[in-house]
């Protein structure tokens, strides 16, 4: 650079030790330079040198967007095109304002190009050059300085319009913009620190960590302390932007048994839009049947709504394992939809379910975008639960409760509108549930969706709403009335009714069935006294497809052979089948009938008793799962007597854009689904999560980048699981129902 410049008298670095090392200092001294160093912290000092990095940032991160490791080859070749362009303030480029002339480089080699037209400079004598030289760089020198005032009077009156004085006084609580911890390019406010001095006009001596340190006072900002702020103050740490924006447009929105935030967070209209009109009932009553029942139904319109009641039976209190607030740090969002979050406060608000808070506590706000093109408020408490403590509430036994319906001819099935949010928060316990929005922070006075403990106590609620009723029992809001007339059913249901007049609980009209003679609860089929699995639980077994390569043979001998010890003799039936893997045949199997009778008769063996048993909810369920190109499977697991068998089964195949999932996002959509699957087994109490994918292990203590995970991950915060890493060849259930293509 000196080499084609000059050596200056004066330079102006940075603080950067390759400007103030020993080297630079000898190099100074030779070479009759002074330095100058810059403010701490304070780029304005150099601002046009700043402002060029800058802009030669960007410049690199347009070209190298193919190829970012090698961005330092563009490095020179940039410089060259930047200094024959124009600089917009000045009106001329370096190079014109370095030589007196215009260079010819790339841009120039370009226009030359588009437009066909070259440049004849006039020949003139060596003299007359030198003098129209220093002519034209008098009078460039002389617009060029005109051109930068009238830029810089611009450019001042523009920031004036917004600019406010900042005035601190000794004592004052401030906030310092300081590099990060991990990185200094990235900057946050950190303190408070106290103000002790004013230097100057804009200067402040801050005692940092004991010592005193002279700022500018762009570098402050004035600290107001939770207690004495307004809730709707965006001052301090809790800045403007506080939510997550999650974006289902486009390959989200579809059906893997309701596996979207419409069925994770949902929260109820403020109006209601269901009546009794929305109430299913049996197909097999006769007019006058509908007719008494419909008559009853009008009688309870007020409890046979959408909108959730407040109970008056049990109140929810948070128990925490530590007294440490749990603060998580909002989530950017974008500023268009601060009016949407504040649309969806004033609705909570309307419907008085959350209040104005000062709590210590702050869980973030995630934006759940709907596919068509609404927003979902939710929020995300994975970090208040994982200092919950457990509650050890017992879910319903569903054993005693089949047991009990077995000689039932009249069923009809209640399901309460939103549970969760008719349970009033005691007050001690409502600063735990506070989240942080750009209107302040708020937070909940009912029992918010997404805390740990919340179904523990919804069955508790449940037990004293159904004590000493016959004929009524429930799992969560799912109440199921059997009787064996239907004049006794008819009594049975008024009093319940009554009972949830008298508990202020309110039931979803959309979701109630009365009076049927057989309907589907708790995945199984209730007709005539008789109980039997809904059929989709086996069917994918029974459907599963012929195997046709090795691995495909493979992969069903390892599932069956896992449960060997439940098939009398196995060895035999899986003959024909374990010859198709022997060493040296075709990878290709040739099928005959006796690897079809086989086939067959294996799988007989494993839809039917002891295989698939009623669960035993005094037990503790195993989940696995598994992922293949092509779909997801898993195998709900319980053990007995040192032995683990199934429960149930499910499989699906995946949709394309599925397929095209990463190999993470594949594995975690299959826990996610098998979680829905079989949520009537696992939701409320502690499970095992049984995957072989060792990442997913790290899926609730990761920060995550990726949206969908973020989604799926606050789906199964409301779940208490264990997650453990197991081999592939462990888990050969779950990896061949995967491979099931239909």
């Amino acid at each position: 650079m000196f080499s084609r410049l000059g050596v200056p008298r004066e330079i102006l670095t940075d603080l950067g030790t390759q400007f103030t090392s020993g080297v630079m200092k000898e190099v100074s001294r030779l070479l009759s330079m002074k330095q100058l160093t810059t403010t701490p912290y304070h780029p304005q000092c150099n601002g046009l040198v700043e402002r060029f990095n800058g802009t030669l940032k960007s410049m690199l991160r347009k070209m190298s967007t193919e190829r970012p490791k090698d961005w330092d080859r563009y490095v020179d070749a940039m410089l060259f095109a930047y200094r024959e362009a124009k600089q917009e303030s000045l009106g001329f480029s370096p190079f014109e304002l370095m030589y007196g002339r215009s260079v010819r480089g790339p841009m120039t080699i370009l226009k030359e190009l588009w437009t066909k037209e070259f440049e004849d400079p006039e020949l003139k004598t060596t003299y007359q050059y030198v003098l129209d030289l220093k002519d034209r760089l008098s009078e460039t020198c002389e617009l060029a300085h005109n051109e930068l005032q009238k830029a810089s009077t611009k450019y001042k009156k523009i920031y004036d319009k917004k600019a406010k004085g900042k005035v601190l006084k000794p004592g004052d609580s401030v906030l310092i913009l300081l590099p990060t911890d991990r990185n200094k390019l990235l900057m946050q406010w950190k303190g408070p620190y106290e103000v002790t001095e004013k230097v100057g006009a804009s200067g402040y001596k801050v005692k940092v960590n004991g010592k005193e340190k002279l700022l500018h006072a762009n570098l402050l900002k004035k600290y107001i302390p939770r207690d004495i702020v307004s809730p709707c103050n965006e001052a301090g740490l809790m800045h403007q932007v506080c939510a997550s924006i999650m974006d289902t447009s486009d390959d989200d929105h579809d059906r893997y048994q309701g596996v979207k935030e419409a069925d994770i967070i949902q929260y109820p209209e403020a109006e209601a839009k269901e009546t009794v009109r929305d109430i299913q009932m049996g197909e097999e009553l006769n007019t006058g049947e509908r007719s008494e029942i419909e008559g009853m139904l009008r009688d309870y319109e007020d409890i046979l709504t959408d909108i959730p009641g407040r109970t008056n039976l049990v109140k929810h209190k948070i128990l925490l394992t530590t007294k440490d607030p749990v603060r998580s740090k909002p989530y950017p969002a974008p500023f268009h939809l601060r009016e949407t979050m504040k649309e969806e406060i004033e609705k909570m608000l309307k419907m008085d379910v959350i209040e104005q808070s000062t709590s210590d506590y702050a869980s973030p706000v995630v934006l759940a975008r709907k596919p068509d093109g609404s927003v979902r408020f939710c929020i995300d408490f994975r970090g208040l639960n994982k200092v919950y403590k457990f509650d050890a509430e017992p879910m319903p036994n569903t054993d005693e409760l089949f047991g009990i319906i077995s000689k039932s001819k009249y069923f009809s099935k209640i399901d309460l509108s939103k549970g969760f949010w008719q349970i009033e928060l005691e007050k001690d316990s409502r600063p735990y549930t506070a989240f942080v929005t750009s209107e302040g922070l708020y937070q909940f006075k009912v029992m918010p969706f997404g805390l740990l403990t919340s179904p523990a106590t919804f069955s508790r609620m449940m037990r004293k709403l159904l004590a000493g009723m016959p004929n009524v029992v429930n799992f969560l809001d799912d109440i199921l009335v059997h009787t064996e007339t239907l004049e006794e059913h008819l009594s049975t249901l008024r009093e319940l009714f009554e009972r949830l007049r008298k508990a202020n609980l309110k039931a979803r009209p959309s979701k109630c069935e009365i009076g049927c003679k057989s309907l589907e609860y708790l995945g199984h089929e209730i007709r005539n006294g008789e109980l039997k699995p809904s059929e989709n639980k086996v069917s994918k077994i029974l459907d599963a497809p012929r195997p046709e390569t090795k691995k495909q043979v493979r992969s069903f001998l390892g599932l069956v052979g896992y449960y060997r010890k439940f098939i009398p003799n196995f060895a035999a039936i899986a003959s024909p089948l374990t010859d198709l893997t022997k060493k040296g045949l075709p990878n290709k199997v040739t099928w005959g009938p006796s690897q079809e009778n086989s086939f067959l008769s294996l799988k007989g063996n494993l839809t039917s008793s002891p295989i698939l048993a009623l669960p035993d909810f005094m037990k503790s369920f195993i989940l696995r799962t598994d992922a293949s190109d092509k779909g997801i499977g898993a195998i709900l697991l319980q053990e007995r007597d040192g032995n683990k068998f199934p429960v149930a089964y499910a499989s699906k195949k995946l949709l394309q854009r599925e397929q095209n999932y990463s190999v993470i996002e594949r594995e975690c959509l299959a826990i996610v689904w098998a979680v829905m699957k079989f949520q009537l087994y696992l939701y409320g109490q502690e499970f095992l999560l049984e995957t072989d994918h060792a990442p997913l292990v790290y899926l609730r203590r990761s920060k995550l980048g990726n949206s969908r995970l973020m989604r799926w991950a606050l789906f199964l915060q409301t779940y208490k699981f264990r997650i453990i890493a197991i081999k592939g060849k462990d888990n050969v259930g779950a990896d061949y129902l995967s491979r099931l293509e239909n």
